[in-house]
Order: C-alpha cells, then structure tokens, then sequence
C-alpha cells in the first residue's frame, strides 16, 4: 500500500499536479551611468537582446556588461 502512495505522489508530481510555481519578477536595475573617460571601449551595443551599459556597482572601477534577470553579467 506505502509503495502505491509512493508511485502515485511520484506520477502527480511529474504530471505538475501539486503546489503551484510562483515566480517573482526581478528587480529593477539601476539607471545605466555614464561611463568614464578611462573606460574601455564598449564592447558592443546588445548582447543577448539586451542594452549593454557601463555600472560601477559593488567592485571599484566599473565594468560593460547586461543586466538578465536582474543579475548584472559583466563583459569587461
């Protein structure tokens, strides 16, 4: 009888039946920042169908990079 409920809770599950999925929106980025006169030379203007923009960040410096579900992936 155990090893019914088992395989059952196991064909429930792979079928999506169950508690629901709730997926939060990310967070907003910050405002892209002009870059200074130091940076180097911007990449490229896209990068996964997004805008690449320069942001200083948490690390000294700053970096080109994309913002993708709110996480900022650097490219410099």
């Amino acid at each position: 009888m155990a090893a019914l409920a088992v395989a059952g809770a196991i064909a429930g599950g792979s079928a999506g039946l169950g508690m629901p999925v709730v997926h939060a929106d990310p967070a907003p980025h910050p405002a892209p920042e002009p870059p200074p006169p130091w940076a180097p030379r911007k990449p490229a203007e896209f990068w996964l169908g997004q805008p690449v923009v320069w942001w200083t960040g948490p690390t000294p410096g700053g970096h080109w990079g994309v913002w993708i579900n709110g996480g900022f992936l650097n490219l410099s």
